[in-house]
């Protein structure tokens, strides 16, 4: 009996198989503990017949390649059990979570100004925003550009908000050509990385990556639309999800945190989605950060869970806003009253503070229908092939007057039909252009009622094939098989491997001799693309979620840095978090009890008294106060040497300074300290030139200001 009556479907499938798996099949952490020689180490890979794939920046945990088959529960297990093993732990997937003033649509911006007034059919409250008009008037940058990695879908590079708002890396834009010019192990890599391809192109095929840097970024001066938060801030893209939101797996977050400390990067937006397991080798990372390094790591509160519904975090924990540590700054989301939004997950210790995340404009992809065919009308270009038996595909109408497309509508006495036995014929499309297209794919809402013999693992399958117009070979880009719910499912399918080509689509139905079933019915296909911006085009969309509350903070806190460069990232998190507007319906529910207010944290941030950390603080040019010696010192570079003067009660004179005197300095923005533990120079600025000890090639750098480059100097 026919069943597509009901009119609701569900969203966005890949194929009948999971769109998300948990983990990465045949991979594993493992962080050995310090005392474990190297030999040890040896033996225990081979023990377990591991093969070593990749070490990491943030972390000393390894990822490792196990056998095919092997069960990664019992595996781990067994490495906890070794005394040699700090801990164990599966290489997790993440996902991304769903979702200047005269600029013409900065009306619309309810969230920098609110005026109360009705915003996309959505009514507001006065002042329910971060007050950023006030804070504007206050804002006078000294740093020209803030860079603020956000670590997602990539960004759409040609944007009209964006395309001038990228961070570069310096020696490779001025590098050569194919070499690894600044020695962080990617080449070419002049606008951050894609870690999912592994190339240095992170463009955005998604639209996750650009809404969230166009919050932060977007120009604030061409007057096409809307204005970042931060005007002086630009982007240093770190790709890590594919094009559906899935694909960021520990491996590569924890890569991309690492390129962004590389690349000098303060300011992290991280908006990974509901549910991510807590991953070892992350916290670990997170750690680090803390200890080592000066960076504010920027996250999402999260969605709440498969009801969406907002979850309380003090009881559920999601990662990574419930990660350790003061590097995490986690973010809840806001409507345009000031009401928690319904999604938002929250919680009085885990999460911070809050941000607008309802209803908020930004710039988008320009994501564009290639072709559309609903099965109304002529079906013109379609072919059937279908050797050795009499069937063909032809059109139904439902009860509602909808018509589809169907392998088996009637049979020759006029009533409904089952599809027959050992059949394997097709249904093939014209041919669609894919030219001026990226991360193209294929959505199609599909009704089906496949046959399946379950001890013999059998299946009745629909399968979805394209081909290059270039060639005869058909390439399966996914499958469907057992019985799908009432009313049909909306399914999609990656074609980006076609991109640049013109190609068909072949729907094949291939059957058994067990038994028959009602068979398939296909609407409303729909082939779209990632093509280049036209003007006039739609470049922009309202969004929700509180991966977009993460960048206003992001954006606020890229303001701070711009506005006092001196300032630590730490004291941006107090500041940012002292100075929110109280919310009565955030107390109780985040830990300030409020949102982000950017004009309070500005006035803050220019009373903020300025320190390095373990008692030695700055003052102006080359001096530094030490608190343990209640005396000021002036540095001084001579070649590689750092000298202080120090005034003692009986005689003055300059000093070498013993690099043990240093130890324990953090990384700063200025100066940088030495790290006696790690034998390592920070970027410490003497004298207006920085030198800095290169840890990936063991060489003393000097930076050259004309070039932007760093220079190898004599070894001391």
């Amino acid at each position: 009996m026919k069943e597509i009556t009901l009119a609701f479907f569900s969203y966005l499938f890949v194929g009948s198989l999971q769109l998300f798996p948990e983990v990465i099949p045949n991979q594993c952490f493992i962080c050995f503990k310090k005392d474990l020689t190297s030999s040890d180490r040896i033996a225990m890979e081979g023990k377990y017949q591991l093969i070593h794939l990749k070490d990491f920046l943030l972390t000393r945990a390894r990822l490792y390649q196990t056998p095919a088959g092997t069960d990664l529960t019992q595996l781990l297990s067994s490495l906890e059990r070794e005394p040699s093993v700090l801990y164990a732990s599966l290489n997790h997937y993440h996902r991304a979570q769903s979702t200047a003033i005269s600029e013409p649509r900065f009306k619309e911006q309810w969230y920098l100004d609110n005026l109360g007034t009705t915003y996309n059919y959505r009514e507001a409250k006065v002042g329910a925003d971060i007050r950023w008009k006030a804070a504007i008037e206050r804002y006078k940058p000294r740093q020209e550009r803030v860079v603020v990695s956000v670590i997602d879908t990539g960004i759409s590079a040609d944007h009209p908000e964006l395309k001038d708002r990228r961070a570069y890396m310096p020696a490779e834009a001025n590098g050569t050509q194919g070499v690894d010019d600044d020695g962080l192990g990617y080449v070419d890599d002049t606008h951050g990385w894609d870690f999912i391809g592994n190339d240095n192109d992170p463009s955005d095929l998604n639209g996750h990556g650009t809404q969230v840097a166009g919050l932060i970024a977007s120009h604030s001066l061409n007057r096409m639309g809307t204005t970042g938060i931060a005007p002086n801030s630009v982007i240093l893209p770190m790709r890590v999800f594919n094009e559906y939101g899935g694909g960021a797996t520990d491996d590569r977050v924890i890569s991309a945190l690492g390129y962004s400390i590389a690349g000098g990067v303060r300011i992290i937006n991280l908006s990974l989605g509901r549910g991510s397991p807590f991953s070892f080798p992350i916290q670990d990372a997170l750690f680090n950060l803390e200890e080592s390094f000066d960076v504010l790591l920027i996250c999402a509160a999260g969605n709440g869970g498969s009801d969406a519904i907002g979850d309380d975090l003090d009881l559920a924990p999601v990662y990574p806003a419930s990660y350790e540590g003061k590097t995490v700054l986690s973010v809840a989301a806001t409507d345009e009253n000031d009401e928690l939004a319904k999604f938002s997950n929250f919680g009085k210790i885990t999460v911070d503070l809050a941000a607008p995340g309802v209803n908020v404009l930004t710039p988008d992809l320009s994501r564009k229908t290639i072709s559309f065919e609903d099965f109304e009308g002529e079906l013109a270009g379609w072919s059937f092939s279908n050797p050795g038996n009499e069937a063909r595909w032809e059109r139904l109408t439902d009860q509602f007057g909808n018509r589809w497309l169907t392998d088996s509508a009637y049979n020759a006495d006029g009533f409904f039909a089952d599809y027959g036995y050992n059949l394997n014929f097709s249904l093939i499309s014209p041919i669609f252009d894919l030219n001026a297209s990226k991360g193209s794919s294929l959505k199609i809402r599909i009704y089906h009622d496949l046959a399946r013999r379950f001890f013999f693992l059998s299946y009745d399958t629909l399968w979805i094939e394209a081909s290059s117009t270039d060639s005869d070979q058909w390439t399966t880009v996914g499958q469907i098989y057992g019985r799908s719910q009432r009313g049909g499912s909306l399914y999609q399918f990656d074609l980006s491997s076609f991109d640049g080509q013109r190609i068909r689509l072949r729907f094949r139905l291939e059957t058994d001799d067990f038994r028959n079933a009602d068979g398939v019915y296909l609407d409303d296909l729909e082939i779209s693309g990632v093509s280049s911006f036209e003007q006039g085009s739609e470049q922009y969309a309202f969004v929700s979620g509180t991966s977009f509350a993460a960048p206003m903070v992001s954006g606020v806190a890229a303001m701070l840095l711009a506005h006092r460069p001196e300032i630590s990232s730490q004291q941006v998190r107090e500041i940012l978090l002292a100075t929110v507007r109280p919310v009565e319906a955030l107390s109780g529910k985040v830990a300030s009890g409020g949102i982000v207010n950017a004009e309070k944290a500005i006035i803050e941030a220019q009373k903020a008294k300025i320190f390095l950390d373990r008692g030695w603080h700055f003052h102006d040019g080359n001096w530094v106060y030490s608190e343990s010696e209640q005396s000021w010192n002036f540095l001084l570079r001579n070649g590689l040497q750092v000298s202080r003067w120090r005034e003692e009660s009986s005689t003055s004179s300059w000093s070498r300074l013993d690099t043990n005197e240093l130890s324990g300095w953090k990384y700063h923005s200025w100066p940088y300290g030495f790290d006696n533990q790690n034998q390592t120079w920070e970027y410490y600025q003497v004298d207006g030139e920085w030198i800095a000890w290169r840890n990936k090639n063991r060489k003393w750098h000097v930076f050259d200001s004309l070039t932007q480059t760093w220079k190898w100097v004599a070894d001391n």
